[in-house]
């Protein structure tokens, strides 16, 4: 699946992701893909999305195709954005949104972490958006990733330091993650 991680301190942000994707039992390393960031750019946002590897295609053409609807400010503007989004991913990207019938609202079937200079943010697929206050992670790597990043945190003042032993502990004990980690860096306002 993967480990994306993010963590704020001391004024900067990083988001970090590890590089290996996967088809059904094929592994598919950094080495054989000319672009194995699984975090890409929109205005002054990173964001990083687990699942099937077309959400960043989806988004991307999104956030370029409707720019009017995008609002990456806040946990709010976070979510009246994925919400008029959900609606055009059916209409015109075909999501299918039908996981399982007992959730309460219907899913982007997207999780994803988000870093700009406002925050570090993440959204469920059923668009709740949080807001960190220090660090957080998504994909199959998260108990190794949120460890490390526990253990470090106290300990450094370096946010890609401690986001990066995030991503590594997550590619040294989850199957569905590798190495290299691909790092960005972000400066908060304020």
């Amino acid at each position: 699946m993967s480990t994306i991680v993010v963590v704020r301190k001391g004024g900067r942000a990083c988001i970090a992701c590890d590089t290996l994707a996967t088809m059904g039992s094929r592994k598919q390393k950094a080495h054989y893909v000319q672009c194995p960031d699984k975090v890409f750019r929109f205005a002054d946002t990173y964001i990083g999305t687990i699942g099937y590897a077309v959400h960043n295609t989806v988004l991307r053409s999104y956030f370029s195709h409707h720019p009017e609807n995008v609002n990456l400010d806040s946990t709010v503007a976070i979510f009246d954005t994925w919400r008029t989004m959900h609606r055009l991913l059916r209409e015109e990207y075909h999501l299918n949104p039908r996981r399982d019938s007992d959730d309460a609202y219907e899913t982007t079937r997207m999780t994803a972490l988000l870093a700009n200079p406002r925050g570090i943010f993440g959204v469920t697929p059923t668009r709740d958006v949080e807001s960190f206050p220090r660090f957080w992670v998504i994909g199959s790597g998260t108990d190794f990733a949120l460890g490390a990043m526990f253990a470090l945190y106290s300990r450094s003042d370096d946010v890609e330091e401690i986001a990066r032993a995030g991503v590594e502990a997550g590619a040294e004990f989850d199957d569905a993650s590798e190495l290299p980690v691909i790092s960005h860096l972000i400066e908060l306002a304020g």
